[in-house]
Protein backbone atom coordinates (compact mmCIF):
# COMPACT_ATOMS: atom_id res chain seq x y z
CA UNK A 1 0.00 0.00 0.00
CA UNK A 2 1.19 3.42 -1.23
CA UNK A 3 2.40 6.08 1.48
CA UNK A 4 -0.86 7.93 -0.56
CA UNK A 5 -3.51 5.51 -0.08
CA UNK A 6 -2.86 4.54 3.68
CA UNK A 7 -3.57 7.98 4.78
CA UNK A 8 -6.99 8.48 2.46
CA UNK A 9 -8.17 4.82 3.73
CA UNK A 10 -11.46 4.68 5.48
CA UNK A 11 -9.96 3.75 8.88
CA UNK A 12 -9.82 7.80 8.92
CA UNK A 13 -12.70 9.36 10.45
CA UNK A 14 -12.92 13.15 9.91
CA UNK A 15 -15.87 14.61 11.34
CA UNK A 16 -18.80 15.15 8.81
CA UNK A 17 -19.12 18.91 9.29
CA UNK A 18 -15.09 19.56 9.56
CA UNK A 19 -13.30 22.33 8.09
CA UNK A 20 -9.79 21.17 9.13
CA UNK A 21 -8.77 17.70 10.35
CA UNK A 22 -4.89 16.91 11.26
CA UNK A 23 -3.99 13.59 12.71
CA UNK A 24 -0.30 12.71 13.52
CA UNK A 25 0.58 15.68 11.29
CA UNK A 26 4.55 16.13 11.64
CA UNK A 27 6.74 18.76 9.72
CA UNK A 28 10.66 19.32 9.57
CA UNK A 29 12.65 21.70 8.60
CA UNK A 30 16.10 21.06 6.79
CA UNK A 31 15.52 17.12 7.26
CA UNK A 32 18.89 15.12 7.04
CA UNK A 33 21.03 18.22 8.13
CA UNK A 34 22.49 19.05 10.83
CA UNK A 35 19.91 22.32 11.53
CA UNK A 36 17.34 19.74 11.24
CA UNK A 37 14.17 21.19 13.13
CA UNK A 38 10.79 19.42 14.03
CA UNK A 39 8.41 21.96 13.92
CA UNK A 40 5.44 20.07 13.97
CA UNK A 41 5.15 16.74 15.79
CA UNK A 42 2.01 14.19 15.92
CA UNK A 43 -0.35 17.51 15.72
CA UNK A 44 -3.97 16.37 15.90
CA UNK A 45 -6.69 18.66 15.21
CA UNK A 46 -10.29 19.27 14.22
CA UNK A 47 -11.83 22.88 13.20
CA UNK A 48 -15.48 22.56 12.74
CA UNK A 49 -17.36 24.98 9.65
CA UNK A 50 -18.27 28.03 10.81
CA UNK A 51 -15.93 28.44 13.75
CA UNK A 52 -13.42 31.02 15.30
CA UNK A 53 -10.25 29.54 16.61
CA UNK A 54 -7.26 31.41 17.96
CA UNK A 55 -3.90 29.90 17.70
CA UNK A 56 -1.70 31.16 20.21
CA UNK A 57 1.99 30.10 21.34
CA UNK A 58 5.58 31.68 21.66
CA UNK A 59 7.87 32.44 18.97
CA UNK A 60 9.00 28.98 17.20
CA UNK A 61 6.30 26.87 18.47
CA UNK A 62 4.94 26.07 15.01
CA UNK A 63 2.07 27.50 15.17
CA UNK A 64 2.65 29.74 11.56
CA UNK A 65 4.19 26.37 10.29
CA UNK A 66 0.81 24.73 10.84
CA UNK A 67 -1.12 27.44 9.27
CA UNK A 68 0.91 27.20 6.25
CA UNK A 69 -0.03 23.92 5.59
CA UNK A 70 -3.38 24.70 5.24
CA UNK A 71 -3.26 26.52 1.60
CA UNK A 72 -0.46 24.04 0.59
CA UNK A 73 2.45 26.83 1.34
CA UNK A 74 4.30 24.12 2.83
CA UNK A 75 2.99 20.19 1.48
CA UNK A 76 2.44 17.99 3.89
CA UNK A 77 5.94 15.51 4.80
CA UNK A 78 4.02 12.99 6.83
CA UNK A 79 0.73 12.74 8.84
CA UNK A 80 -2.76 13.43 7.57
CA UNK A 81 -4.26 16.78 6.44
CA UNK A 82 -7.75 17.65 5.03
CA UNK A 83 -9.16 20.86 4.61
CA UNK A 84 -12.87 21.29 3.41
CA UNK A 85 -12.77 17.53 1.77
CA UNK A 86 -9.39 18.30 0.32
CA UNK A 87 -6.68 15.39 1.16
CA UNK A 88 -3.63 17.42 1.59
CA UNK A 89 -1.18 14.43 1.94
CA UNK A 90 -2.09 13.09 -1.22
CA UNK A 91 0.54 13.41 -3.82
CA UNK A 92 -1.53 15.33 -6.24
CA UNK A 93 -4.38 17.58 -4.38
CA UNK A 94 -6.49 20.60 -6.71
CA UNK A 95 -4.33 22.96 -5.47
CA UNK A 96 -5.92 25.44 -7.86
CA UNK A 97 -9.35 24.83 -6.15
CA UNK A 98 -7.85 24.38 -2.45
CA UNK A 99 -6.66 27.79 -2.95
CA UNK A 100 -9.90 29.17 -4.14
CA UNK A 101 -11.21 28.08 -0.78
CA UNK A 102 -8.47 29.07 1.50
CA UNK A 103 -8.57 32.64 1.98
CA UNK A 104 -4.79 33.24 3.30
CA UNK A 105 -3.79 37.42 4.86
CA UNK A 106 -0.21 37.11 6.08
CA UNK A 107 0.87 39.83 8.99
CA UNK A 108 1.24 43.47 7.18
CA UNK A 109 -0.69 42.27 4.37
CA UNK A 110 -0.85 45.67 2.54
CA UNK A 111 2.79 45.36 2.40
CA UNK A 112 1.91 43.27 -0.64
CA UNK A 113 -0.21 45.50 -2.36
CA UNK A 114 1.80 46.52 -5.45
CA UNK A 115 -1.00 47.21 -8.15
CA UNK A 116 -1.44 50.92 -9.58
CA UNK A 117 -5.11 51.36 -8.16
CA UNK A 118 -7.36 49.23 -5.22
CA UNK A 119 -9.05 47.99 -8.05
CA UNK A 120 -6.68 46.44 -9.93
CA UNK A 121 -5.01 44.98 -6.49
CA UNK A 122 -8.13 43.48 -5.34
CA UNK A 123 -9.12 41.96 -8.85
CA UNK A 124 -5.10 40.42 -9.26
CA UNK A 125 -6.16 37.08 -7.61
CA UNK A 126 -9.77 36.80 -9.65
CA UNK A 127 -7.69 37.43 -13.13
CA UNK A 128 -5.06 34.73 -12.20
CA UNK A 129 -8.32 32.21 -11.67
CA UNK A 130 -9.38 33.23 -15.14
CA UNK A 131 -12.13 35.28 -14.04
CA UNK A 132 -13.62 37.42 -16.89
CA UNK A 133 -13.28 41.18 -16.33
CA UNK A 134 -17.10 42.00 -15.53
CA UNK A 135 -17.46 39.36 -13.29
CA UNK A 136 -14.40 40.20 -10.94
CA UNK A 137 -15.03 43.94 -10.73
CA UNK A 138 -18.35 42.96 -9.42
CA UNK A 139 -16.70 40.37 -7.08
CA UNK A 140 -14.29 43.27 -6.17
CA UNK A 141 -16.96 45.74 -5.49
CA UNK A 142 -18.47 43.29 -3.17
CA UNK A 143 -15.59 42.69 -1.31
CA UNK A 144 -14.61 46.54 -0.98
CA UNK A 145 -18.04 47.19 0.21
CA UNK A 146 -17.51 44.08 2.69
CA UNK A 147 -14.74 45.57 4.60
CA UNK A 148 -16.52 49.07 4.61
CA UNK A 149 -14.89 50.98 1.90
CA UNK A 150 -16.65 53.01 -0.85
CA UNK A 151 -15.96 51.39 -4.14
CA UNK A 152 -16.81 54.57 -5.97
CA UNK A 153 -14.23 56.49 -4.14
CA UNK A 154 -11.71 54.15 -3.70
CA UNK A 155 -11.19 51.94 -7.10
CA UNK A 156 -9.01 54.63 -8.81
CA UNK A 157 -6.75 55.66 -5.54
CA UNK A 158 -3.39 54.34 -5.70
CA UNK A 159 -3.39 51.67 -2.38
CA UNK A 160 -0.29 53.40 -1.44
CA UNK A 161 -2.12 56.84 -0.58
CA UNK A 162 -4.21 55.24 1.72
CA UNK A 163 -4.25 55.33 5.35
CA UNK A 164 -2.64 52.13 7.28
CA UNK A 165 -6.31 50.89 8.35
CA UNK A 166 -7.55 51.35 4.50
CA UNK A 167 -4.63 49.47 3.23
CA UNK A 168 -5.27 46.61 5.40
CA UNK A 169 -8.79 45.95 4.55
CA UNK A 170 -7.91 46.78 0.69
CA UNK A 171 -5.52 43.71 0.94
CA UNK A 172 -7.99 41.91 3.17
CA UNK A 173 -10.73 42.53 0.16
CA UNK A 174 -8.52 40.75 -2.10
CA UNK A 175 -8.47 37.82 -0.26
CA UNK A 176 -12.36 38.21 0.25
CA UNK A 177 -12.96 38.70 -2.96
CA UNK A 178 -12.44 35.06 -4.01
CA UNK A 179 -15.17 34.41 -1.16
CA UNK A 180 -13.11 31.86 0.60
CA UNK A 181 -15.47 29.19 2.68
CA UNK A 182 -11.97 29.30 5.45
CA UNK A 183 -10.17 32.87 6.41
CA UNK A 184 -6.41 32.11 7.76
CA UNK A 185 -5.29 35.06 9.09
CA UNK A 186 -1.05 35.76 10.71
CA UNK A 187 -1.66 38.84 13.59
CA UNK A 188 -3.92 40.61 11.92
CA UNK A 189 -4.21 43.53 14.09
CA UNK A 190 -0.06 43.54 14.00
CA UNK A 191 0.68 47.51 13.89
CA UNK A 192 -2.85 49.21 13.93
CA UNK A 193 -4.06 51.82 16.09
CA UNK A 194 -6.69 50.63 18.67
CA UNK A 195 -9.20 52.09 16.19
CA UNK A 196 -7.84 49.62 13.11
CA UNK A 197 -7.70 47.31 15.34
CA UNK A 198 -11.22 47.10 16.36
CA UNK A 199 -12.13 47.61 12.85
CA UNK A 200 -10.69 44.62 11.36
CA UNK A 201 -11.56 42.10 14.26
CA UNK A 202 -15.14 43.38 13.86
CA UNK A 203 -15.49 42.74 10.67
CA UNK A 204 -14.08 39.37 11.04
CA UNK A 205 -16.37 38.52 13.36
CA UNK A 206 -19.47 39.68 11.27
CA UNK A 207 -17.88 37.16 8.33
CA UNK A 208 -17.95 34.91 10.69
CA UNK A 209 -21.21 35.46 12.65
CA UNK A 210 -22.95 36.06 9.44
CA UNK A 211 -21.43 34.58 6.41
CA UNK A 212 -20.75 31.38 8.18
CA UNK A 213 -16.68 31.75 7.06
CA UNK A 214 -14.84 29.43 9.42
CA UNK A 215 -11.86 31.34 11.13
CA UNK A 216 -8.15 30.44 12.20
CA UNK A 217 -6.70 33.73 13.59
CA UNK A 218 -3.02 33.60 14.70
CA UNK A 219 -1.89 36.10 17.28
CA UNK A 220 0.09 36.98 19.79
CA UNK A 221 -2.41 39.78 21.68
CA UNK A 222 -4.55 37.51 24.29
CA UNK A 223 -7.07 40.24 24.62
CA UNK A 224 -8.11 39.76 21.43
CA UNK A 225 -8.33 36.18 21.53
CA UNK A 226 -9.77 36.11 25.34
CA UNK A 227 -12.78 38.48 23.37
CA UNK A 228 -13.15 37.14 20.11
CA UNK A 229 -12.39 32.92 19.95
CA UNK A 230 -14.44 30.41 20.36
CA UNK A 231 -11.21 28.06 21.23
CA UNK A 232 -8.08 28.94 21.54
CA UNK A 233 -5.21 25.92 20.42
CA UNK A 234 -1.98 26.73 22.30
CA UNK A 235 1.21 25.18 20.61
CA UNK A 236 4.26 24.16 22.21
CA UNK A 237 7.64 22.43 20.23
CA UNK A 238 5.64 22.21 17.92
CA UNK A 239 2.31 20.04 19.25
CA UNK A 240 -0.95 21.15 20.61
CA UNK A 241 -0.81 21.06 24.09
CA UNK A 242 -4.08 22.76 24.83
CA UNK A 243 -7.40 22.92 23.18
CA UNK A 244 -9.95 24.67 24.98
CA UNK A 245 -12.87 27.67 25.32
CA UNK A 246 -10.73 30.97 26.32
CA UNK A 247 -12.64 30.75 29.50
CA UNK A 248 -11.20 27.51 30.33
CA UNK A 249 -7.80 28.31 28.80
CA UNK A 250 -7.48 30.86 31.15
CA UNK A 251 -8.05 30.51 34.17
CA UNK A 252 -5.21 27.73 33.59
CA UNK A 253 -2.56 31.19 35.12
CA UNK A 254 -0.26 29.47 35.88
CA UNK A 255 0.26 27.15 33.12
CA UNK A 256 -0.23 30.34 30.56
CA UNK A 257 2.14 32.56 32.30
CA UNK A 258 4.66 29.24 32.89
CA UNK A 259 4.52 29.24 28.80
CA UNK A 260 5.42 33.10 28.54
CA UNK A 261 1.82 33.78 27.38
CA UNK A 262 0.06 36.74 29.12
CA UNK A 263 -3.61 36.29 31.10
CA UNK A 264 -6.29 38.54 29.35
CA UNK A 265 -7.37 41.61 31.69
CA UNK A 266 -10.90 40.39 31.75
CA UNK A 267 -9.73 37.00 32.57
CA UNK A 268 -7.72 37.79 34.86
CA UNK A 269 -10.28 40.13 36.74
CA UNK A 270 -13.19 37.12 36.88
CA UNK A 271 -10.27 34.87 37.65
CA UNK A 272 -10.11 36.61 41.25
CA UNK A 273 -13.96 37.46 41.89
CA UNK A 274 -14.32 33.94 41.08
CA UNK A 275 -11.70 33.36 43.53
CA UNK A 276 -13.49 35.45 46.06
CA UNK A 277 -16.61 33.50 45.67
CA UNK A 278 -18.89 35.72 42.25
CA UNK A 279 -18.97 33.50 39.01
CA UNK A 280 -18.85 35.44 36.04
CA UNK A 281 -20.74 33.41 33.23
CA UNK A 282 -18.02 32.30 30.63
CA UNK A 283 -19.44 33.90 27.37
CA UNK A 284 -18.74 37.57 29.49
CA UNK A 285 -15.60 38.52 28.23
CA UNK A 286 -15.54 42.14 27.03
CA UNK A 287 -15.39 45.32 29.87
CA UNK A 288 -18.99 45.84 28.80
CA UNK A 289 -20.47 42.14 29.31
CA UNK A 290 -18.35 41.82 32.56
CA UNK A 291 -19.44 45.02 34.27
CA UNK A 292 -23.06 44.02 33.32
CA UNK A 293 -22.65 40.41 34.92
CA UNK A 294 -20.80 42.26 37.90
CA UNK A 295 -23.76 44.54 38.15
CA UNK A 296 -26.59 41.61 37.84
CA UNK A 297 -24.50 39.77 40.70
CA UNK A 298 -24.44 43.15 42.81
CA UNK A 299 -28.46 43.96 42.57
CA UNK A 300 -28.95 40.20 43.85
CA UNK A 301 -26.89 40.12 46.32
CA UNK A 302 -28.84 43.54 47.26
CA UNK A 303 -32.38 42.20 47.27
Amino acid sequence: MSKSEKLTSPQLQIPQNSAIFAKGLNFTYNVKSNFAKHALVDVDLSVAKGEFVAIVGHTGSGKTTFVQHLNALIRVQSGCLNVLGHDLSARKPDLKALRQQVGMVFQYPEYQLFADTVLADVCFGLKNFGIDKDKREQMAKEALELVGLDFNKIKDKSPFDLSGGEKRRVALAGVLAMKPQILVMDEPTAGLDPRGKTEVLTLVRRLNEQEGVTVLMVSHDMNEVYENADRVLVFRDGSVVYDLPPRELFRLEEEIEAMNLEVPAMAAFCNELERQGYRIPDKCKTVDEVFDAVMALKEARDV
